[in-house]
């Protein structure tokens, strides 16, 4: 991963994206497995990653979030607060266990969330960071010409705090 410090945006006033993105990033194919997306994050370290295309377009983002077993209609907290109680409902985990081995099997296309949220590097990191906030976003791709060139994440919006 790179970040670049232009010094000319200090010098006009205004942080630029460009100037504290992240230019090698890391993305997921939309045919990809739920689990392969989940063992990705575990293997580099991330929460969330843009879905793309083979041209690079932005399809999507799959975040942590999305991994989570929706379709069991069981909270994963309950179980394991009722351990105890496991043993007498067998069918629920059971249940539990087959949906989750469905929803692992899925496609990052059918988990991501589809309405993304961008910036393009000439945005200020000031917008940057109002869209992350008012969205709740842990990552915001970068677009430029319908591709993602980059990612903003908020270790970078930090970065850009300090260096102010």
């Amino acid at each position: 991963m790179t970040v670049d410090k232009d010094a000319n945006d200090q010098s006009q006033g205004e942080a630029l994206v460009e100037s504290y993105m992240q230019r090698d990033v890391y993305s997921l194919s939309p045919k990809a497995t739920v689990e392969d997306a989940a063992k990705f994050f575990i293997e580099h370290s991330i929460s969330a990653a843009p879905v793309v295309d083979e041209e690079g377009r932005l399809l999507g983002v799959l975040a942590d979030d999305d991994l989570m077993v929706e379709e069991a209609q069981l909270h994963i907290p309950t179980i394991f607060a009722a351990l105890g109680e496991v043993a007498a409902w067998p069918p629920a985990v059971r249940r539990f266990e087959e949906e989750s081995r469905r929803y692992l099997a899925a496609t990052v296309e059918e988990a991501m969330t589809k309405k993304v949220v961008t910036v393009t590097p000439h945005n200020s990191i000031e917008e940057a960071a109002t869209k992350m906030h008012d969205h709740h976003l842990r990552i915001l791709p970068v677009v430029s010409d319908g591709k993602v060139v980059g990612v903003l994440g908020r270790r970078d919006l930090l970065r850009a705090l300090i260096r102010r």
